[in-house]
């Protein structure tokens, strides 16, 4: 039952619907986006309350019984009724036979859509039979030029157009996560008005307004080693609002790119070649190069260990703040 995962939200726009679908992976946009499509072509307008079921395995007092009842409970006033399992990885013992027991029983009133954690890997035989009598994919982020097609098809669905260096300031300044970038491009959007294009100044204009500090002030302390600043500055950019998943995004493209530049320093390359090769502006090389001095090869390799720590810890719980306030404090 498995199909290419570009086309998935396509089937459900031409009306072709599942049963059952499993939906896993790290690219949160995705599962949204999917989710927001069977809403829109199964739910009528001001019923979601009747006919959305939601559960989440991992609140407490959750009841795979209840879930049945749902599935089983005709809908109101809609196509069909749409049930939303969360963190089906975290399923124990009968409740695992109990939901395969419930995929074997399809009914057509009913889309039951389970979707796992975004740090848990699902290739246990589980896993395996829910796939297997489900429509299911796995969303991986985006790759570089992939996140920059996205960016600018986004741009144009909504009647404006972004400038190259446009792309890759925001990029630079909102990383890699499509949540976050979808929430600024609206901004930007809002921000140009009649203009329709937005250019590099647009962008920054936004990104920067009001604030006395941004992300990028933060991974230049750090850089520079300077953990009394930069820990002042994270202490400023949460006290702000600051999405802490944007910032965490900036501080990992900041030490990918550092053991990037490190590697094409040693073949002997100069600074706009270094540029060309990983696709990155020349002005972002010629200021970031100057910070490889501040840390060897191991530390580079020991902070991109810690970042990977770190961005389980921020999906699995706990308090952000601290995670990245302890964070901070390793990567100096």
């Amino acid at each position: 039952m498995r199909t290419e995962r570009e086309t998935i939200v396509q089937e459900i726009r031409e009306r072709r619907l599942f049963n059952f679908y499993f939906l896993s992976g790290e690219n949160e946009y995705k599962i949204k986006e999917v989710l927001q499509e069977l809403k829109k072509e199964v739910l009528n307008p001001g019923f979601d309350s009747f006919d959305l079921d939601k559960f989440d395995v991992a609140e407490k007092g959750f009841d795979i019984d209840d879930l049945k009842r749902a599935f089983l409970t005709p809908p109101m006033a809609s196509r069909k009724r749409l049930i939303v399992l969360d963190s089906i990885d975290k399923l124990m013992g009968t409740d695992k036979k109990k939901l395969l027991s419930l995929l074997e029983s399809p009914i057509e009133t009913s889309i039951l859509v389970m979707i796992a954690s975004p740090s848990k890997k699902t290739k246990e035989a589980f896993f395996d039979k829910i796939k297997s009598l489900s429509r299911s994919e796995n969303f991986r982020k985006l790759k570089k030029y992939s996140l920059e097609k996205w960016i600018i098809d986004y741009v144009e669905e909504r009647g404006c157009s972004i400038e190259k260096d446009g792309v890759l300031a925001v990029m630079e300044f909102s990383g890699d996560d499509q949540i976050s970038l979808s929430s600024e491009i609206e901004k930007m959007i809002t921000y140009v008005g009649e203009k329709k294009t937005l250019k590099r100044e647009d962008i920054l204009n936004v990104l920067t307004s009001n604030k006395v500090n941004t992300v990028f002030d933060l991974k230049d302390a750090i850089g520079r080693r300077e953990l009394k600043s930069a820990l002042s500055i994270l202490n400023y950019l949460l006290e702000w609002g600051e999405i802490p998943e944007m910032i965490f995004a900036v501080l990992r493209s900041f030490f990918l790119r550092l053991k990037g530049m490190l590697y094409y320093k040693r073949k002997g390359l100069l600074n706009t070649d270094i540029a060309k090769k990983m696709g990155v502006m020349g002005f972002i090389i010629s200021r970031e190069i100057n910070y490889l001095s501040n840390f060897s090869q191991n530390e580079l390799k020991d902070r991109l260990n810690l970042l990977y720590d770190v961005e389980v810890r921020m999906k699995t719980g706990g308090d952000v703040n601290l995670v990245l306030t302890d964070l901070v404090y390793n990567l100096i």
